[in-house]
């Protein structure tokens, strides 16, 4: 079947020139099926009844195109900009619409993957993509409906639920193997679903010197042991859902040499990473209510296997339980929760030190939505109560008008991000209890038709926390402090998806934006324009071609804009064909051209590699 067109909005009549009557039947129901989004309001709806600008990620398109990790689906969202510090497993750094990796809130099936002890926010460079139904991107102030570590927006993972029995393989460069399986069925009211992913490369270099070749040294690999288990049963009224998520990972890196402190391809600088997490979610149907209790429990473990001093190893913790009530009335709904969030890190040292810090706060929410017409109105309000900060309020309005083939829609919203706590320790130079909530104020506006959507977003981000050294004479004196000031971010995002003509699928992207900071200083790393594209052939209802890339525009490593690192195009190729009712074989290449390139100074980014694998379902 021609799976690419599944989910996608198009004429059936298009596609009648190759598939079967059977297959347009099936076709013809998928196309029925509205796309939800969970992330925007904490329930699902259609994604006509969200004001927000929202992209969503298929399954379809992360089977097409052979995304594996959530970087590379990522590439081809515009406002987003993802760079690493080497290849798969590395460091990586995701910038939404400018605001930093601290500043978005990622989430596996509604729950909080961010991790309390790590400054640099969550370590999306563990994320694999097996058993995906859809990745979901709500940009903006999300803070309303999330609290704290939402102020450029939400990144939801959900999981699939549909019915299979699948198996794949897959190897290629740099001795790469991907060994993924997925167990879910149903028996009448109970459901049950098992995946489980195992992925190991050598990899190449993290460290490469500019414009080398980063297979030229010493190969830095990596392995990911990954596991997603979820049990529910149904009741006449409601569902109740216990699930957890767990990764294993270990991962190889360089260092500096220990005599010039320079960065050296050739030393070690390993690390392990250990994620857990357990929830629980419930509903129950009563008239026009449908009451909700969800909670969950995260732990995060990283390890420093060849630090010889300093920091070595953190553990954060969070915990979380929310009552929530939807009430649905004639032109609209209104929707209350009130919860509880507990958040802890701890540090260790080679020498034996250690030490911890912990906060908890209690919450209520309120989201009302009606529509007039065709117009939708949203509004959303938050209280949050801290034991060790001010107390915060947060909210987003948001506004959509629809029309016969598109809609026009504006947000307004105001966020913050608590300090992070390992920020508040600082095991490196000096402690500051005193850190105060960094403040978000977003807005954009924008319109979607025939496929097209423009949007003109603007940032803007008070008290941010930095690291301040008193004197740089001294060592051991640093602490983060909030600096005075507004950072800003602006820019333009367009998106193109549409069926080109009878069997070509059409995906373009594009973003420009203008990030300063509190002195109009650009700020580094953030692409000034980029361009993202995806074609998928489909030749015959058993074979699919993609061709897909990004074009990385002008971008500097530093504020002095001395160190560039921009300007490259990376193009893809995958191809695939069913050669029987359950298998499945397809190839892909990465960088055909073989660009070489850099996306963060001094670390090397993958050179072209080839890549074979199988899939059978039952």
């Amino acid at each position: 079947m021609a799976k690419g067109f599944k989910g996608k909005y198009f004429s059936l009549a298009a596609i009648t020139a190759t598939v079967s009557m059977i297959q347009l039947q099936a076709i013809a129901a998928s196309v029925e099926v509205q796309k939800v989004v969970v992330s925007a309001s904490k329930y699902e709806e259609p994604l006509d009844d969200v004001t927000d600008d929202v992209t969503i990620i298929s399954a379809e398109d992360i089977e097409e195109q052979g995304l594996r990790t959530l970087k590379e689906a990522l590439e081809y969202v515009s406002g987003v900009n993802v760079v690493s510090n080497g290849g798969v497993g590395k460091a990586t750094s995701l910038y939404l619409r400018g605001l930093a990796n601290d500043k978005v809130l990622i989430l596996i099936d509604g729950v909080r993957y961010n991790d309390p002890s790590n400054i640099s926010g969550p370590s999306i460079e563990h994320l694999l993509l097996n058993n995906v139904e859809r990745i979901e991107i709500i940009k903006g102030a999300q803070s309303g409906i999330w609290g704290s570590d939402a102020a450029s927006g939400v990144i939801n993972i959900v999981t699939s639920k549909e019915r299979t029995k699948r198996v794949s393989a897959l190897v290629g460069s740099f001795a790469t193997k991907n060994i993924e399986g997925v167990y879910t069925d149903r028996r009448e009211n109970l459901f049950y679903s098992l995946a489980l992913s195992y992925y190991d490369t050598n990899g190449f270099s993290a460290i490469t010197p500019y414009n080398e070749d980063p297979t030229d040294f010493e190969a830095d690999g990596y392995t990911n042991k990954s596991g997603q288990l979820k049990l529910g049963y149904l009741f006449d009224d409601g569902c109740l859902e216990i699930g957890s998520h767990l990764i294993d990972a270990e991962n190889e890196a360089d260092g500096y040499n220990p005599q010039t402190y320079a960065p050296d391809p050739n030393s070690k600088n390993d690390d392990e990473f250990k994620y857990y997490a357990y929830y629980l979610n419930g509903t129950y149907a009563l008239a026009s209510h449908t009451l909700s209790l969800h909670a969950d429990t995260t732990k995060t473990k990283r390890k420093f296997l060849d630090t010889t001093w300093g920091v070595n190893r953190f553990e954060g913790k969070t915990s979380n339980i929310e009552l929530k009530d939807r009430f649905d009335y004639s032109f609209g709904l209104l929707q209350g929760g009130i919860g509880y969030q507990n958040f802890k890190s701890e540090y260790s040292e080679v020498g034996g030190k250690s030490g911890d810090v912990s906060y908890d706060n209690g919450y209520a929410y309120l989201t009302n939505k009606n529509r007039f017409g065709n117009l939708l109105l949203t509004q959303n309000l938050r209280y949050d109560d801290f034991d060790k900060f001010n107390n915060q309020w947060t909210g987003k309005v948001g506004l959509k008008y629809t029309f016969k083939e598109g809609a026009l829609f504006a947000n307004w919203g105001r966020a913050y991000n608590v300090p992070n706590q390992i920020k508040m320790i600082n095991p490196w130079g000096v402690s500051n209890f005193d850190l105060g909530p960094e403040k978000t104020t977003s807005w954009d506006i924008g319109i979607e038709a025939y496929g097209l959507k423009a949007v003109y977003f603007e940032e803007r981000v008070k008290d941010l926390i930095n690291w301040f050294d008193p004197n740089p004479d001294n060592w051991g004196d640093e602490y983060y402090v909030n600096y005075d000031g507004t950072s800003k971010f602006k820019g333009v995002e367009l998106s193109y998806r549409q069926a080109l003509t009878d069997t070509i699928f059409a995906k373009v992207g594009f973003t420009y934006l203008d990030p300063k900071d509190p002195d109009g200083n650009y700020i580094p790393r953030r692409a000034k324009t980029k361009y993202s594209y995806s074609f998928t052939w489909y030749p015959t209802d058993v074979h699919t071609i993609n061709i897909d890339g990004y074009y990385v525009g002008k971008r500097w490593d530093d504020a002095a804009k001395r160190i560039k690192t921009g300007s490259y195009n990376v193009t893809n190729l995958t191809a695939s064909h069913r050669f029987a009712k359950r298998f499945k074989g397809y190839v892909q290449i990465k960088n055909i051209f073989d660009r070489r390139y850099q996306e963060v100074y001094g670390y090397g980014s993958t050179p072209r590699s080839y890549y074979v694998g199988i899939e059978a379902s039952f």
